[in-house]
């Protein structure tokens, strides 16, 4: 009998490596019958049940395989992995000591060890375990995958590189070292290395959901997210189930002023993993910028109830409901011992933003001071730089140049650009005109800074980019603005005219000029140190690097004024300025004149703005949801003495200290 339970083991086995698990099952619960506790075939039943996602079952399977052979490692490891799937990780990480215990030299176990220490975020630890792997079996494609994951999670992608490196070495069709190498590539800003990575991912498995979507990512952050909704839907397509797909498809909408479709995914996201915090973070975000205001604060306390340490959460709660109750719970987050300078800034600006609201101003500031410092100190920026640049575009796009170039672009009057600083009324103005029947509102597009980009790689060993623009204008023109009014048109067939309220493309009013010659161009003005005040109380998540440091951001609004003085020199009357004080004291008149701009007939439902149900960047939206008011004016003047730096930088911007 003994000798046929060994070929019967051994039949099992192959069926089991062939991955005929049915078969293998089958022979198992055959052995299991004549002895129920013969510890191979509790074992490899149990991994059989791991295998078919039944956890439950494979735990209490190898658990008897133990009590049976309490000597065998391979046992207790296993045991692990099943605990580990349930997210018992305290009684996986005991049973891979265990296994530990009786073989010190399993590499198998101090790898699963490592990834149960990953997975609760103790990655210090996780990363001794996968070296620890190593040093026993350096040909472990495995550990090093695993490694590299946790050395990129600790923001250490250039180590993770080399290890993924490794891994691939010793596994060349390793998909998921591949696609893992992508990630850490597209972390380091070098995308089409991540782009690459991940097509090779998916040569070698084109059903390899998780690249599909990494892809997407990568994809998202090159050349935008209209081009990664196509691979963020192939993961779908392969895993209808795949929770992380549609939570980046849900980001992409969003990013494409979708926020509907957005909503639809977060809502699927979450119907497949309930527990996710950061899917009920962002469609918190989606359903704000569509006016439902209280269901994203529930989806916002659902995250931080998931998630009590989820400070870009606390962040945005204090936007939309700013409460003394939250003071305490944030406090004693921010006294974590682990703390990391980027979640102390989310804490930081979230208490801000609550003590702004109860009107304690210097506790506000203060906080703001300190969110804004940690916000710095994560980023590059030198202002020096920038004012050349300013330079440099005022000396490329001269009155020579456009004598120059004569109608090289599109006569297409479809674009309306929207433009200024932020936080200087460009949501609103926006909101107005596009309650125009004729007009639909697309939002902040990031179109002409790719094609910034994409010029300059082009003909950057001749010039680079503005100087270049003599050498190109003829052969970029046409097709750019093509490609232009194709967007635009994604997203209205039918109106007559579509915003684009991208407010830094004031730096880029000479290539819009030099594409769409005919392109109507809004400048949004505000007194210069509300303006600036509101950028610093305001976290940006990407963008606007000035904003974090009082001198740089003074340094910069007179740069942007000096460039919007160089475009009125040469376009004049087509650059239509309107002052954001005047549009909420004199709201009709102001709007009236907006209209006629646009060539358009006047229609009521422009001073009905706030009823348009459009959906708007959240850090603006509770303006628009309502009629205007006029309580912004002057902010600037409860921070007054903490504003010292700033206004010594600006009493002779425009404006800069009228009230």
């Amino acid at each position: 009998m003994p000798t046929d339970i060994s070929e019967l083991i051994q039949t099992g086995l192959e069926h089991h490596q062939s991955g005929r698990l049915q078969q293998a099952e089958t022979i198992y619960r055959t052995i299991l019958r004549d002895q129920p506790q013969h510890p191979d075939a509790l074992h490899l039943l149990g991994v059989v049940a791991l295998q078919v996602g039944k956890s439950e079952d494979a735990a209490t399977l190898i658990e008897s395989a133990i009590k049976a052979r309490p000597d065998e490692p391979e046992f207790y490891n296993m045991c692990g992995e099943a605990y580990r799937a349930l997210q018992k990780y305290d009684v996986a990480i005991a049973r891979y000591q265990q296994a530990l215990a009786i073989k010190p030299d399993f590499a198998g176990a101090h790898n699963n060890l490592g990834n149960a220490f990953k997975e609760t975020g103790r990655l210090e630890e996780a990363i001794a375990c996968y070296k620890q792997a190593i040093a026993i079996s350096p040909d472990f494609p495995l550990s090093h995958n695993n490694l590299g994951i946790a050395l990129k999670d600790l923001g250490r992608a250039e180590e993770a590189i080399g290890h993924y490196r490794q891994a691939l070495a010793i596994a060349p069709d390793y998909a998921e070292a591949h696609t893992n190498l992508g990630n850490a590539f597209v972390e380091l800003g070098r995308l089409e290395e991540g782009i690459a990575c991940h097509e090779k991912a998916l040569a070698i498995r084109p059903d390899y959901a998780e690249a599909h979507s990494n892809l997407g990512n990568a994809v998202k952050e090159h050349a935008g997210p209209k081009e990664a909704l196509d691979h963020y839907k192939q993961a779908i397509a392969i895993r209808p189930d795949f929770a992380t797909a549609h939570y980046n498809l849900g980001i992409a909408l969003d990013e494409l002023s979708r926020p509907d479709e957005a909503i639809s995914h977060y809502e699927q996201a979450l119907a497949i993993k309930s527990d996710y915090a950061e899917a009920h973070h962002n469609l918190g975000n989606a359903l704000n910028e569509v006016g439902r205001r209280e269901d994203a604060v529930g989806h916002y306390e659902q995250a931080l109830g998931i998630k009590p340490d989820y400070a870009e959460a606390y962040r945005n709660l204090s936007r939309i409901k700013p409460e003394q109750e939250q003071v305490s719970l944030i406090e004693h987050q921010l006294q974590a011992p682990a703390l990391s300078e980027t979640d102390a800034m989310h804490y930081q600006f979230a208490l801000g933003n609550i003590f702004h609201d109860a009107k304690i101003y210097d506790k506000a500031f203060q906080h703001y001071t300190e969110a804004n410092s940690l916000k710095r100190k994560a980023i590059t920026y030198d202002a020096k730089t920038f004012t050349v640049y300013v330079d440099r575009l005022i000396a490329a796009y001269s009155k020579e140049y456009f004598e120059g170039i004569g109608a090289s672009g599109s006569d297409a009057e479809l674009p309306v650009f929207v433009v200024g600083m932020p936080r200087s009324g460009t949501t609103l103005v926006e909101q107005i005109i596009a309650s125009h029947p004729q007009v639909h509102g697309a939002g902040e597009l990031a179109s002409f800074g790719r094609y910034e980009k994409a010029i300059h790689e082009q003909y950057k060993a001749s010039k680079s980019y503005p100087e270049c623009m003599p050498l190109c204008y003829e052969a970029i023109a046409p097709e750019l603005s093509k490609q232009y009014l194709e967007e635009l048109r994604s997203y209205s067939h039918e109106a007559k005219r579509i915003t684009d309220k991208m407010p830094d493309n004031f730096m880029r009013v000479g290539l819009i000029k030099t594409l769409f010659p005919n392109a109507r161009i809004i400048h949004c003005q505000r007194n210069a140190l509300d303006t600036c005040t509101s950028n610093y109380l305001h976290y940006f998540a990407t963008g606007n690097e000035y904003s974090f440091d009082l001198r740089e951001l003074g340094q910069f609004y007179l740069d942007y004024e000096r460039l919007m003085g160089h475009w009125a020199s040469l376009f004049g009357a087509e650059i239509f300025a309107v002052q954001y004080e005047e549009l909420v004291m004199a709201q009709e008149k102001v709007s009236r004149q907006l209209i006629e701009r646009m060539g358009l007939e006047w229609d009521d439902r422009c001073l009905e703005f706030h009823k348009n149900k459009r959906a708007i960047n959240p850090f603006s939206s509770m303006q628009v949801r309502q009629p205007i008011y006029t309580e912004s004016a002057n902010r600037w003047k409860h921070y007054e003495k903490e504003l010292a730096p700033l206004i010594a930088i600006l009493p002779h911007a425009t404006g800069g200290l009228s009230s």
